[in-house]
C-alpha cells in the first residue's frame, strides 16, 4: 500500500537559499541536503538528492546513519550514539510503500551525524545552528568578545 503524502515540504532541486546545504557523498552519485524543518523547534530534514539532477531520492543505497557525540567535545550534550531512522520509517511505513523522493530524516541544529556504507569511508557531519529569532541575548552589555580557537589538535 503506497502512502499518498506531497513534496511540499521539501525544496524543489533549483530551490536555493542560505539554508539549504547540498555536499556530495564520496564514492556515489548522490548528495546530503539539509534544509529547514521548524526553526522553533531547531530541527533541520536530511534528504538524498542525485547530484546531477538535485533530484530526491529514497535511501538509495545501503547505509546507517547514526546522531553521535560531537567529536571535538564529547562532554557537551547527549553523550551517546544512536541509529536514527526516517520520518517515514518512524511512524510504520514500509521502506517499499514510501514514495519516490518523500523519504526525509529529522535531525537536530548543531547535531553530528555519521553515514556509515559497507565497504565505503564513513562521512561526518555536522548540521548548522540557526539563531533562533527569539533568542535572549545572554550577555547584553558585553563589549568585547575574546576569539579563542575553538578545537586544538
Amino acid at each position: 500500500m503506497r502512502v499518498k503524502a506531497t513534496r511540499q515540504f521539501k525544496p524543489l532541486p533549483q530551490d536555493t537559499n542560505k539554508y539549504i546545504h547540498i555536499r556530495p557523498i564520496p564514492e556515489t552519485k548522490y548528495s546530503i541536503r539539509l534544509f529547514p524543518g521548524s526553526i522553533s523547534a531547531a530541527e533541520y530534514c536530511l534528504d538524498f538528492v542525485d547530484s546531477a539532477s538535485g533530484e530526491p531520492d529514497n535511501s538509495p543505497f545501503e547505509f546507517e546513519l547514526w546522531g553521535i557525540p560531537d567529536p571535538d567535545t564529547p562532554w557537551l550534550g547527549i553523550p551517546i550514539s544512536m541509529e536514527l531512522s526516517s520520518m517515514e520509517r518512524s511512524h510504520g511505513i514500509k521502506q517499499e510503500d514510501i514514495l519516490p523522493g518523500h523519504e526525509k530524516f529529522l535531525l537536530r541544529d548543531g547535531q553530528t551525524c555519521v553515514l556509515i556504507r559497507p565497504g565505503k569511508p564513513r562521512v561526518r557531519f555536522t548540521v548548522p545552528v540557526r539563531r533562533h529569532p527569539d533568542t535572549v541575548e545572554v550577555a547584553p552589555d558585553v563589549e568585547v568578545v575574546l576569539d579563542f580557537p575553538k578545537v586544538i589538535v
